[in-house]
């Protein structure tokens, strides 16, 4: 879990956006904080990439 993100320094620009999209997706400004960084992560190859069994549910979150 992210801490403290509340007091990561952003540009207006950047924070505008965050908070844009998050209201868009009814998700928190923290929880999509989280969502990008960690496919950033994954997709950079810092992470391994997390596999779906696609025969799995996903409740509409693929």
């Amino acid at each position: 879990m992210l801490r403290n993100t509340t007091g990561v320094p952003l540009e207006p620009a950047t924070e505008d956006a965050l908070n844009s999209i998050a209201a868009e997706m009814k998700v928190g400004r923290s929880y999509l904080i989280q969502v990008i960084l960690r496919e950033w992560l994954e997709t950079n190859a810092y992470l391994p990439v997390r596999e779906i069994d696609e025969d799995s549910e996903t409740d509409g979150s693929a």
